[in-house]
């Protein structure tokens, strides 16, 4: 009886700590999925600056291929980020040529100290950090296409 209550209690710590530690990375896993089935096209995007206030962002990058969208979805990694009040330095958007109703909008900001992006998934907000190599490529893009 004492071996049965023992193996009732770890599996109970098991259950709950995979349901404490272990549901932002599912979500995380599920968004990408998500992502990878329905995106024909991924568009990078960059506001031109705070003195541009109303503008259009401008276009810096497309991709149209799986290996580069897939590049781009590893630019977001699991690890939750601060949900900062400050403005974004772009976006990028999620596009299923089909339909354009799945367009789906990431914010992200690149500015030393405020490294995040954002997306709404299954109607929840989330923040996470990206990742080095994701930082390093929208840092060059963005010095490619915005002259200030």
């Amino acid at each position: 009886m004492k071996g049965e209550a023992m193996k009732r209690v770890i599996i109970c710590l098991g259950i709950v700590s995979l349901f404490l530690f272990g549901c932002d990375s599912s979500i995380d896993y599920a968004m990408k999925m998500y992502m990878q089935d329905n995106t024909d096209r991924v568009e990078i995007l960059f506001y031109a600056g705070p003195g541009h206030k109303g503008t259009k962002p401008i276009l810096a990058q497309t991709f149209m291929d799986r290996e580069n969208m897939d590049r781009v979805l590893s630019f977001i990694t699991k690890k939750p980020a601060e949900f900062y009040k400050v403005g974004y330095s772009g976006e990028i958007v999620f596009l299923h040529e089909a339909n354009s109703a799945l367009t789906e909008r990431m914010k992200f900001n690149i500015e030393p100290g405020f490294e995040h992006i954002v997306y709404m998934f299954n109607r929840e907000l989330y923040s996470r950090k990206i990742s080095k190599k994701g930082l390093a490529f929208l840092r060059e893009l963005h010095d490619r296409v915005i002259k200030e």
